[in-house]
């Protein structure tokens, strides 16, 4: 399973959870139900954060736990160049 499909699911869980649809969701967070649309039809795969906050908002949780399913722990995350300059950087930092 690939990141973006774990988000979608992990939002209609948190709604089902909830007795809410995942536009109901995101209307408490302040987002506008396209938005919510995209994501869960496969049209934004890449979300902004912010938009994954409001959506933790309209739930009642925080970003640590939207993230804490095991949809995540399964997912595969892509592989990119610039993740593997930032791991880099990072260890750079690390280091020195």
């Amino acid at each position: 399973m690939d990141i973006h499909t774990a988000l979608a699911l992990r939002m209609k869980e948190l709604a089902e959870e909830r007795g809410k649809t995942p536009a109901e969701i995101g209307k408490l967070g302040g987002l506008r139900q396209s938005t919510i649309s995209e994501i869960l039809q496969g049209r934004s795969k890449h979300p902004k954060i912010d938009t994954i906050t409001k959506y933790c908002q309209g739930c009642g949780i925080s970003l640590h736990e939207f993230f804490q399913s095991d949809l995540f722990k399964i997912a595969e995350i892509p592989p990119k160049k610039m993740h593997k300059k930032m791991m880099e950087k990072m260890n750079r930092k690390a280091e020195g």
